[in-house]
């Protein structure tokens, strides 16, 4: 609060004289009422004589801010605080009330008799009223000083949990890139010797894919257009691999591309489709879609594959768990995900996610997601 003071001196000396110029001026328009028509002839002389009284107060309310702010009351501190402030009102009310006296003694409407004996007694004329005016500015301090360090406390703690939900994002978010690595490495390696040449472009593709991971790593999301062209590499190593026994198509609509998404959020749903629907059949097909629904995202994964068992519980794998625990931390319950059979066979993985835009970023009327279908 001191640094705030020192940084911000002009500041808080105008709010100083604006505040009791305020009151000095209400004081004299309720001296002229109740004066009556005679406060109404005289209210200029009312007026400035109000103003030169709470010149004490404007003179002297900065150091006793500045007393306040290094003598807070607190659990441990409120002993030695009550000591200083006592000494503080003291020495306030010892100089603010013969000041006052001196100052309306000043004025030519205003001279009175014997002014020294009058200025000595200045502090018991204005005992009450200096108190009250201490006591008023100490509590209007210390209540400002909480409040500020209250509101940055809160700040600081919704810092830290944005930084603890950042971190535990980037944690899943590398369980998920070693998780798909392996996974194509294996695939790869199983071709060595039986297709070498197939082997060789599924490498030449993973080195392209590898390349678009590794820029990925800094940051926990994406736009859904990055999200996509990444999918699609992936999805180039999977139809080589396969062969004519895959095939996936996207269904993208429009004025989507730059909607942020988690990094990673699509490639596990499709790695499980072709991994447990499609790898089992002698053929099958992926589509991936994503559209809007008013302020809502909806994307999807279908395969015609196997279908989930029958009368047993799901059991998830690392790609499925560590997407739905991203999801949670990254959207609260802000968000829908689920898989289910599909009626004509199959699987179908869906989500629901709230529409954001990053602001770097303009949305394009009528823009299109480049992505080209596979079939």
């Amino acid at each position: 609060m001191i640094d705030l003071w020192s940084r911000r001196r002009g500041v808080w000396l105008a709010l100083d004289v604006s505040v009791w110029g305020a009151m000095a001026l209400l004081y004299a328009v309720q001296s002229a009422v109740r004066m009556g028509p005679a406060g109404e002839l005289a209210f200029p002389r009312i007026a400035i004589g109000s103003l030169v009284s709470f010149v004490p107060c404007v003179l002297l309310t900065p150091f006793v801010a500045l007393l306040a702010m290094r003598h807070r009351f607190g659990e441990q501190t409120w002993r030695r605080s009550t000591l200083v402030h006592l000494a503080g009102l003291s020495a306030f009310v010892a100089v603010s009330g013969p000041m006052m006296v001196a100052l309306e003694w000043l004025l030519p409407w205003q001279r009175f008799p014997d002014p020294g004996a009058r200025i000595r007694w200045g502090a018991l004329i204005y005992l009450a009223p200096d108190t009250l005016i201490y006591v008023l500015v100490v509590a209007a301090v210390q209540a400002a000083a909480y409040a500020r360090e209250t509101r940055e406390r809160a700040l600081g703690e919704a810092r830290l949990r944005a930084e603890l939900a950042d971190a535990r994002l980037h944690a899943l978010s590398a369980q998920l890139q070693p998780h798909f690595l392996f996974n194509t490495l294996n695939a790869i390696s199983a071709l060595v010797r039986e297709e070498p040449a197939r082997a060789e472009q599924l490498l030449a593709r993973l080195s392209d894919l590898l390349r678009h991971a590794l820029r990925a790593t800094t940051s926990v999301e994406t736009s859904l257009g990055e999200e996509l062209a990444f999918l699609e590499k992936y999805v180039d190593i999977q139809e080589a691999r396969f062969g004519p026994r895959l095939s996936v198509t996207f269904d993208i609509g429009p004025d989507l591309a730059d909607v942020r998404v988690p990094c990673l959020l699509l490639q596990p749903l499709v790695e499980n489709a072709i991994r447990h629907g499609i790898s089992r059949r002698r053929a099958g097909h992926v589509e991936i879609a994503a559209y809007r629904v008013g302020p809502l995202l909806s994307m999807s994964v279908r395969d015609d594959g196997v279908g989930l068992p029958v009368g047993r519980p799901l059991s998830e794998g690392v790609g499925l768990t560590a997407t739905r625990a991203r999801l949670r931390q990254y959207y609260g319950d802000d968000f829908t995900f689920a898989l289910e059979n599909r009626r004509e066979g199959g699987v179908v993985c869906a989500l629901t996610l709230p529409i954001r835009r990053a602001a770097s970023e303009p949305l394009i009327e009528g823009e299109v997601v480049p992505i080209r279908s596979h079939a």
